[in-house]
């Protein structure tokens, strides 16, 4: 059997002491660089969602934009098809109503004065909107 002194008994007890308040030393220590790792990635996850808010606002923002170009290119687009209509603007001779109308019949091959008493305008008119549809047509 190992028999240990009273000495050598009060040596081991303050080593073991000593190791002990080191391992509690070490937890709190680490304890409290969890706590600032994790404030910090509280922070960090705040910063993340304030961004994410901003970037939705941004993204309905340019998806409203791209809404009005794409209406932009439609009425372009319809220009480009029907040019006296462009020609014309709106207010002034006949609305733009009539003024498809009567590039449709002229297009059919209906004569100015048919298609003047069709829409209800004079035939001078409607000549000289015929006319300039094929002179705008002509160019493109």
């Amino acid at each position: 059997m190992i028999t240990i002194q009273s000495s050598e008994a009060l040596s081991v007890c303050v080593l073991l002491t000593v190791a002990l308040s080191l391992c509690v030393g070490l937890f709190v220590l680490a304890k409290g660089d969890l706590r600032r790792v994790e404030n910090h990635c509280k922070k960090r996850l705040a910063s993340i969602e304030a961004n994410s808010d901003d970037s939705e606002v941004r993204f309905n923002l340019l998806e409203s934009q791209l809404g009005e170009l794409g209406q932009q290119l439609k009425q372009i687009d319809h220009s480009v098809q029907y040019p006296a209509h462009s020609v014309l603007p709106s207010g002034i001779g006949p609305s733009q109503g009539k003024r498809t109308a009567i590039i449709r019949l002229a297009q059919r091959g209906e004569r100015a004065g048919d298609i003047a008493r069709k829409v209800g305008m004079p035939a001078s008119e409607v000549d000289l909107l015929m006319k300039v549809h094929r002179a705008v047509s002509s160019r493109t």
